[in-house]
């Protein structure tokens, strides 16, 4: 896919427009302290071909429509609006800490729950190269001739449910499903390992 840049755009207005699950609030409410709300281009087109006007004349026209039904706010209607919408943004951050809070409580806890049951915890981070629990070692017959881990893979992202996107290192391909913190652990890379391949003309 070469054409990737042309996208961009697209996707960041998808990731600011989608609730976030630890915040529970879209990007773009936290920024400008209300809801988006995405707007039809064909609204926004003025039909001037059916009115019979030019768009100098529909401009003229509109104008001075709307001066009749429209009344301008006074500064004091526009001083309580701006407090409102300043008390309405506090209120939004408030709720956006407590839900960040209970987050990285649920993840602590979480943590300690699986640090008490024996199980050693590693500290990864996005483009770590790291290597997967087999759980077929475990689970299905005859797979204990199997070897425990597999990988390598890198850490693409870690989400707040303690989920990991992976690739394999040696292809680039990104894994269907995410994997679970505790079923990974940091691959070590050999040098002597890789020396000893190139002794015995291995790839």
């Amino acid at each position: 896919m070469s054409d990737w840049p042309d996208h961009l755009e697209e996707v960041a207005y998808s990731m600011r427009t989608q609730k976030q699950k630890s915040t529970g609030f879209t990007p773009y409410h936290l920024m400008f302290g209300r809801q988006h709300r995405p707007i039809d281009q064909d609204d926004m087109e003025l039909e001037v071909e059916e009115e019979g006007l030019s768009p100098a004349d529909e401009s003229t026209d509109t104008s001075c429509s709307l001066e009749g039904l429209v009344s301008l706010p006074t500064a004091k209607e526009v001083s309580l609006f701006v407090q409102h919408q300043d008390q309405k943004r506090q209120e939004v951050h408030i709720k956006r800490e407590e839900k960040v809070n209970a987050a990285q409580e649920k993840q602590t806890a979480g943590y300690n729950r699986r640090k008490k049951n024996g199980r050693k915890i590693y500290d990864l981070s996005v483009g770590m190269h790291v290597l997967q629990s087999n759980l077929r070692n475990e689970s299905r017959k005859g797979g204990k001739m199997e070897p425990k881990w597999t990988g390598p893979y890198k850490i693409l992202d870690i989400d707040c449910n303690q989920r990991v996107a992976l690739e394999t290192v040696k292809n680039g391909k990104k894994l269907n499903r995410r994997v679970f913190y505790n079923q990974l652990r940091p691959y070590l890379h050999s040098q002597l390992h890789d020396a000893r391949s190139v002794c015995l003309g291995i790839k």
